[in-house]
């Protein structure tokens, strides 16, 4: 079975109900949530096994430096980075998955996942794939469903029918919205509803003609936006065409329509991570049921989640059944029982901080990372990080000075025509006007300190000359 099917990761989620961790900027995907990886690079590291091709990752067009970089950290390289200009949901993005698979002359079964989810016993479903793929040759489309060992309300239900002669799959009698308590407690009791985990194996040819039968304008705006080109590592559509396209998911655009569907269930630990309490559930705990962390110290309390940015320390006393989760620029504190209310709060804040649901403290560039550390009238402190081979665009500013203080590497400076190279503890000055460029030709990355002074310091204060990665 070596490289028998090709993994498709969808990373276009957004992750707003684990705010303030997870925003616009730095969706949860990309965020180390549950150990040192991210949840992409976990699902990345789950396609490792031989029955794998190279992975075909989806996310959106402003991730995509975000999924670049954290390929490279685990030294994945995807068969390719596919960009949505905007989210449109699961439906198109898959499809877009399937042309391009199909364009490079193959119908090899793709096993779609999302980037986001935590499952510790991936083992259990590469043992089952077998009679997935058989099945999937044959034509159908499989969902893989977990089953469930609680009346969980948060969770969609799929309905198990008829089992499917030779194989440990079912044909699926019903797909079930998110129930109420009590019938999610009918559910469990009756042995035959599995929670919708989100993962399915298909042929493209197969999905893509339940696709043009249940949802032919999808179909349609995918197949005119399937003329793909390249560039920086990257994999485009048509962008004019993707952002015309109607947004759906698989569930109801196909699955919840279709008689040609099959469920597989697993005994999968698996959770799904779409909020504070699914992430309190994965986390290790102390004896009073707290979130085990470094940064924080505690008395008479229990069942607490609690996280914190590196160098801040949460201290508590006396409470119960609660999420704090502190960032640089926001803190929410939440009763653990009103978190499903948190899209509410969200709204009352977008009126007052919208820029709090959309920027995070570090912004991702074609040639690495800065994050700012400090910032007030007249003056900013970043720390950047320039990657090997990176260089920032030939540039100058009207507005501001700039002083590099380098921490760690090599850094070539140009700054209005005088090349220079700067090591650990040396620096250099900009004054506004001058042109100047920043690279880094070794294999170690580069770590400097820049202290910006000046009346504007953003990013409109930026003319760029010259810059490798096409930016105006």
């Amino acid at each position: 079975m070596k490289n028998a099917i090709i993994p498709v990761v969808l990373a276009g989620g957004i992750g707003s109900r684990l705010w303030p961790l997870s925003r616009q900027a730095m969706p949860k995907q990309f965020l180390p949530l549950l150990g040192d990886e991210s949840l992409l690079q976990s699902t990345l590291k789950r396609c490792e096994d031989e029955c794998f091709s190279d992975a075909i990752l989806v996310c959106n067009e402003q991730h995509r430096f975000i999924a670049s970089s954290q390929c490279q950290q685990i030294n994945v390289q995807p068969q390719a980075l596919l960009l949505e200009p905007e989210g449109k949901n699961t439906a198109p993005a898959i499809a877009l998955a399937a042309q391009y698979v199909l364009q490079q002359g193959l119908d090899t079964p793709l096993l779609v996942m999302p980037a986001d989810h935590h499952i510790d016993n991936f083992e259990l479903l590469i043992a089952q794939l077998p009679d997935a793929i058989t099945l999937a040759q044959q034509g159908k489309l499989i969902t893989f469903a977990i089953e469930p060992n609680t009346a969980h309300c948060g969770y969609g239900y799929i309905r198990r029918g008829a089992k499917i002669a030779a194989s440990n799959c079912y044909d699926v009698d019903e797909f079930k919205e998110k129930p109420s308590l009590l019938m999610a407690q009918q559910y469990l009791a009756s042995g035959r509803y599995s929670w919708n985990s989100g993962m399915f194996l298909f042929t493209p040819r197969a999905y893509l003609a339940e696709l043009a039968r249940f949802a032919p304008k999808i179909a349609n705006c995918i197949a005119q936006a399937a003329n793909f080109t390249g560039d920086l590592g990257f994999t485009r559509a048509d962008n004019n065409v993707l952002k015309s396209c109607p947004s759906n998911s698989i569930d109801y655009a196909i699955l919840e329509r279709s008689a040609n569907v099959a469920v597989l269930p697993l005994a999968l630990h698996w959770n799904d991570v779409g909020g504070f309490n699914s992430l309190w559930q994965s986390t290790d705990k102390d004896e009073q049921g707290n979130n085990l962390s470094a940064d924080t110290v505690l008395l008479n309390s229990e069942k607490n989640l609690f996280n914190s940015e590196s160098g801040h320390t949460i201290a508590a006393l006396g409470v119960r059944d609660l999420a704090i989760i502190h960032t640089h620029d926001a803190t929410l504190v939440a009763d653990k029982n009103q978190l499903e209310q948190l899209p509410e709060l969200l709204k009352l804040l977008a009126v007052k901080h919208g820029d709090k649901l959309l920027h995070h403290q570090a912004m991702y560039r074609p040639w690495g990372s800065y994050q700012v550390l400090v910032e007030g009238i007249g003056f900013k402190v970043k720390k950047i990080i320039v990657n090997s081979n990176g260089k920032l665009s030939t540039q100058r500013h009207q507005h501001r000075a700039e002083h590099w203080v380098v921490v760690s590497g090599v850094a070539d400076i140009s700054i209005a025509g005088h090349i220079q190279t700067l090591t650990a503890d040396q620096s250099c000055y900009i004054a506004p006007g001058q042109i100047h460029s920043l690279a880094n030709t070794h294999s170690e990355p580069l770590i400097l300190i820049e202290v910006q002074t000046g009346s504007i310091l953003d990013e409109a204060d930026i003319e760029r000359f010259d810059d490798q990665y096409g930016r105006s």
